[in-house]
């Protein structure tokens, strides 16, 4: 299995995956060095720890051919394990259902967007529609655990205007974590010319408010921190 990281801190195991079914030119992890990890070397480092939370993540973790023996070893050891994922890959979620507590699935923009997809993650407008589909069906299968739906917040994509067209996606989700583009340089490259913290967070909150409107809780992200908005 391909790695860019494996950690265990501030209460989490988490293993961070490399390799990616999307071009985001925005994304970090096409620059990051791998390293081959086994599903015992990372079943024995899991088992060693004390911690119960595990979080699968990275880039793509649905493309590594061994992530379900990975999954159901973590099972086994009693761990509590979250999956993350762009929700291309509907038919790896729902094998992983039975095993995991949730799931973290990514909306970029609206469903509708086409050309703005496109943009955010490099793939043709006949993949860009055939993800639009596979996003539905992930969605369907993580609101059955649960479920935090991640966005990031990139202006042009992603507003007070556009957010509509989101709202009706995020419908049975646990919660949404709304991220500040270009808060942490560690999670992004420059894009459509910002590179520093965008929107403002007052324009984070304001989202984050209309986003409440769907959820029970709203999560805000960026370079003032972290704010946890309740119903």
């Amino acid at each position: 299995m391909k790695l860019v990281s494996l950690s265990d801190s501030k209460g989490q195991i988490r293993v961070e995956f490399a390799g990616c079914n999307m071009k985001c030119p925005y994304c970090v992890h096409i620059h990051q060095p791998k390293k081959e990890w086994s599903v015992e070397d990372i079943l024995e480092y899991a088992g060693k720890s004390t911690t119960e939370d595990v979080y699968l993540g990275g880039a793509e973790p649905t493309l590594q051919k061994d992530l379900m023996p990975l999954i159901e070893g973590l099972n086994d050891l009693g761990k509590k394990t979250i999956l993350k994922s762009n929700g291309m890959k509907p038919d790896v979620l729902e094998a992983a259902l039975p095993y995991v507590h949730g799931f973290v699935l990514e909306i970029k923009a609206p469903k509708d967007d086409i050309e703005g997809i496109m943009e955010l993650t490099g793939m043709s407008e006949k993949r860009t529609r055939k993800y639009s589909d596979l996003l539905d069906k992930s969605l369907k299968i993580a609101k059955k655990r649960w479920l935090r739906i991640w966005i990031r917040v990139i202006p042009e994509y992603v507003n007070t205007e556009t957010i509509s067209h989101i709202l009706p996606d995020l419908e049975g989700a646990s919660e949404v974590m709304l991220y500040q583009f270009m808060s942490n340089p560690d999670f992004d490259l420059p894009f459509m010319g910002h590179n520093e913290a965008t929107p403002s967070w007052r324009e984070m909150k304001d989202l984050g408010k209309t986003v409440l409107t769907k959820v029970p809780q709203v999560r805000l992200v960026g370079e003032r921190g972290k704010m946890v908005l309740s119903k």
